[in-house]
């Protein structure tokens, strides 16, 4: 299998060629005679990156990679053409495009291609056409929660880039924070910018480097609601009672700006217009979920009179009222307003793109009302949810499909605690979307975003929480849609990450060495702690920040303080667990080779190896509990995969003697599953779900 069959996304078309381009002196980017500035800075900047992978800067008889690409705006936009061409033969490499951003895309995929065997490094001749599939392919960061400050976001945009992703969409301000300069109105940074925010000259650095590489950078002011942070600085713009300090929890909240004070419109005035002058994109996204039913169910004299003069009957008029005069001031201004799904309603206009996240459901609405939609609902990362539940949405699926998709996965035996909370949240999106009729012209499907909410990630354990799963989702948006193997997407996904830590300052795979120290690990214990670490998971779905007390708490319809707020550390083992482990791929792989041939050498040494490490960590880690309360709180998972051990030997004796295993030996497994099965320290034992297939009762 060569490197070319390993790329991630998958490309349009690739044909392999006979022969290979070596690299052992290196590789020369050269532009056309005439090139814009723009291609000779991509090529300098590339240039770089080839440098520090190959270990050499060129030398004169280097090969040459000549770069063929046209002009275009400063800035990418929506619908900017980003399709490239290709060819390597053994004498040269080329590259075509109409846009600069059609390059940076060509480049990120030879760097991906660069190969290395007994002779050297080399790039296999080919010729590949290819291009994304949907135009608006995003992710969202929330810095509101958590600050990411500006050395975090330039790292993701190189991640984004290897990824083909084009869109950052930044969550800016919520109850937790106000997270950028703001020069007309500096008390909402200055007063609500606890932890960090963006200074005007970092957000110029940013849009810089999103631009060079092909990425917009959409920021979003969440308003109406959301408010907490805004009403710190400015209480007398509350609709209900505004915060007495700039609040911390976690969780729905009141916070809601009052749409009948003129104050509450001079103050979105002036913070549009310092917003504008630092994000150049057309797009601006304007929040509108989660915003309380009574908030604006207002009972007092002016109020009602003020609703009466604008003829709102109730709360979600008053909501969509204040949302299309956002879309107004917007429009005014020259941009286009994005909303959650919440903002659906009869009246929005049709110039508001609706981003979907609550399900299927309001995708489909959004489309049938005549608005332009984006596709987040299976893809909140957040949730914990492996890669491969988030694989198996396509956003331009027909709705039954996604539907069915949205029911499969409330049916995952994971979340078979939970499965109430995931049908809850469908649910209201149906209910959102019968409120909306259809329009004779059906809005476009523009694309996607995969969102990461920040309660539980800050910045030193934003890579690991990030890229395994946002590798899915770039997948759908930018691969055919017949491109949906998640099998073979998880066979390429290590060998990406693997990438990803060669050529970017991106960790997905490298444990932060900070965040093993704060936890008292050694050098000498660090290699049991990653056996420990990489056959757990965090548990799924809101489980985590809900916990226990208010799980039942929301199943009561009711809220309960939340364990976590703003101020809680993140620094412990679970915070440093991926909801993917690598290894656990590994592990599936060898028993399902050794199921297929017993005699294979590799599948059994490699399964020996797994039961090894996993025996002797309670005598390698003991040391380590006595005088670490974090990892002490481990101890019973600890002991579990002590045990496991046994039970994977035996099936390994048992196959390899051509013996499955006995229905006594497979209900022990079964048995032990089910006892270790609820939640230690936040933590499930994602290796039960690898081995069940093949040690379980019903193998």
């Amino acid at each position: 299998m060569t490197v070319a069959q390993d790329l991630l996304p998958r490309p349009r078309r690739i044909e392999p060629r006979w022969g290979r381009l070596d690299l052992e002196k290196g590789l020369r980017l050269d532009v056309q005679s005439n090139a814009p500035e723009s291609i000779c800075a991509l090529a300098l900047r590339f240039q770089s990156r080839f440098d520090g992978l190959l270990g050499t800067s060129p030398q004169q008889e280097a090969p040459c990679c000549l770069i063929k690409a046209g002009t275009s705006g400063s800035q990418p936009l929506l619908d900017d053409a980003e399709d490239f061409r290709l060819r390597i033969t053994e004498s040269v490499a080329e590259l075509t495009a109409d846009t600069p951003w059609g390059a940076a895309h060509g480049l990120e995929r030879c760097l991906q291609l660069v190969d290395r065997d007994l002779a050297g490094r080399f790039l296999p001749a080919l010729l590949m056409e290819d291009g994304p599939r949907l135009p608006w392919r995003g992710l969202l960061l929330d810095i509101s929660r958590h600050f990411l400050g500006l050395p975090a976001l330039l790292r993701s945009l190189d991640g984004m880039a290897a990824a083909g992703l084009n869109v950052l969409h930044l969550h800016l301000n919520d109850d937790q924070g106000f997270r950028f300069e703001s020069p007309s109105r500096p008390r909402l940074h200055e007063m609500s910018g606890r932890g960090g925010y963006l200074r005007q000259e970092e957000i110029a650095t940013l849009v810089e480097a999103a631009a060079e590489r092909g990425i917009r950078v959409v920021p979003e002011l969440d308003v109406p609601g959301h408010a907490g942070a805004i009403l710190h600085a400015y209480p007398e713009l509350a609709a209900g009672p505004a915060p007495t300090e700039l609040p911390r929890a976690f969780g729905p909240s009141r916070c809601a700006l009052d749409p009948s004070l003129d104050a509450t419109w001079d103050l979105l005035d002036a913070v549009l217009d310092d917003l504008l002058a630092l994000f150049p994109d057309t797009y601006v996204h304007l929040g509108g979920d989660e915003v309380h039913p009574e908030v604006y169910a207002f009972t007092d004299e002016r109020r009602r009179a003020w609703m009466h003069t604008h003829d709102l009957a109730d709360a979600a008029a008053v909501q969509a009222w204040f949302t299309r005069r956002m879309v107004e001031k917007l429009k005014a201004r020259g941009r286009r307003a994005v909303g959650w799904d919440e903002v659906l309603h009869p009246d929005m206009p049709t110039g508001m793109t609706i981003q979907s996240w609550r399900g299927a459901a309001t995708l489909e609405a959004a489309l049938a009302a005549g608005h332009d939609a984006l596709y987040s609902a299976g893809w909140y990362l957040d949730l914990q949810y492996p890669a491969r539940w988030h694989y198996r949405f396509d956003p331009a699926a027909d709705q039954d499909t996604l539907l069915a998709q949205e029911e499969a996965l409330a049916a995952e035996p994971e979340l078979a605690d939970v499965a109430d909370g995931v049908r809850a949240l469908q649910a209201t999106a149906r209910t959102t979307a019968q409120r909306v009729g259809q329009t004779a012209t059906r809005g476009r499907l523009l694309g996607g975003e995969a969102c990461l909410w920040a309660e539980l990630v800050t910045a030193e354990v934003l890579d690991a929480r990030l890229y395994g799963r946002l590798a899915a989702v770039a997948e759908r948006l930018w691969s055919p849609a017949e491109t949906h193997d998640a099998g073979d997407f998880e066979r390429r996904l290590p060998g990406w990450l693997t990438h990803l830590e060669r050529v970017t300052a991106c960790r997905p795979l490298t444990l932060d060495p900070a965040s093993l120290g704060a936890l008292g690990i050694g050098p000498a214990e660090r290699r049991a702690a990653e056996s420990l670490f990489e056959a757990l998971a965090p548990v799924r779905w809101y489980k985590r920040l809900l916990g226990p007390d208010g799980l039942e708490a929301r199943r009561a319809g009711q809220n309960r303080p939340r364990p976590y707020d703003a101020d809680t550390s993140l620094n412990r083992p679970v915070d440093l667990l991926p909801p993917d482990s690598m290894a656990m791929f590994e592990l599936r792989d060898a028993l399902k080779a050794l199921a297929a041939k017993p005699d294979n050498t590799l599948a059994e040494v490699t399964l020996r190896d797994f039961a090894g490490r996993w025996r002797m960590l309670p005598v390698q880690l003991a040391p380590l509990m006595s005088r670490s309360a974090p990892i002490a709180e481990l101890e019973a998972r600890i002991e579990q995969l002590s045990e496991l051990a046994d039970m994977l030997d035996a099936w390994v004796d048992a196959v390899a003697a051509a013996e499955p295993p006995g229905l006594a030996t497979r209900q022990r497994f079964t048995e032990w599953a089910r006892w270790t099965a609820p939640a230690v320290a936040e933590t499930e034992l994602a290796v039960v779900h690898v081995l069940a297939p093949w040690l379980g009762a019903e193998s």
